[in-house]
């Protein structure tokens, strides 16, 4: 029985320690430009950005919401505005360190779909405040960036060209989490004049609370700071 015990905790063991993708080996020289082009994914500064935000709902139907955030990339907080089209406020929201709500119509007044909404904020917009912990190239070819967080888990920034670029958050066992999937590139003023401003960006949760998010930008501009 012991036996049989051990040999079930070393699988999992091994099972575990090997979900993570692999990543292929480059050379010395081409970890500075796989760097570049992994941060180059984030803003920099104090933005505001203005998405049609679709989601799905029951019976395969979509409804749009607005949302305005206000995002701090040094200071790490976060001001989010979500509204109906015709432009009724249901949620307003702040992040700094913790999450305050200042109006919030249920079910949307709930503090951890809140939390969540702030993770997911962070999550595609936010720079790991951490160096990779492994670069290289992905199975596909792509320059790969891989972090690891203070609660254990591990993020993938995968880079194409231009601002397609995607995100991939992993538990710490392995297993995926989140994709944050971006492209339509648009130069905006402030933005990175290489990779240009993605258009589109689409988040998938497959956690046991699966749900489908697409942003589609309709306006960003770069505040001044405080």
């Amino acid at each position: 029985m012991k036996i049989i015990t051990f040999c079930l905790i070393f699988l999992l063991g091994t099972v575990s320690c090997t979900s993570l993708p692999k990543i292929g080996p480059v050379n010395l020289s081409t970890i500075p430009e796989i760097h570049r082009r992994c941060s180059d994914v984030f803003l920099e500064g104090k933005w505001q950005l203005d998405h049609l935000i679709e989601f799905a709902m029951p019976g395969n139907k979509k409804s749009f919401v607005r949302g305005i955030t206000v995002i701090s990339y040094e200071e790490r907080k976060i001001e989010s505005v979500i509204m109906t089209i015709e432009g009724f406020v249901f949620l307003d929201a702040y992040y700094d360190q913790k999450v305050i709500i200042n109006r919030g119509i249920p079910p949307f007044d709930s503090i951890d779909f809140v939390r969540g909404m702030m993770d997911d904020i962070k999550l595609m917009f936010f720079k790991p405040e951490t160096d990779p912990i492994e670069s290289g190239i992905s199975g596909d070819g792509e320059y790969i960036c891989r972090y690891k967080n203070d609660a254990l888990s591990f993020m993938d920034v995968i880079t194409t060209n231009g601002c397609n670029w995607e995100i991939r958050r992993y538990s710490p066992d392995g297993a995926l989490v989140k994709t944050v999937k971006a492209d339509q590139c648009r130069i905006l003023p402030g933005s990175s004049p290489k990779i240009g401003f993605p258009g589109r960006i689409k988040l998938a949760s497959r956690g046991i609370k699966r749900y489908a998010l697409a942003f589609e930008l309709k306006g960003a501009k770069r505040l001044k700071k405080n």
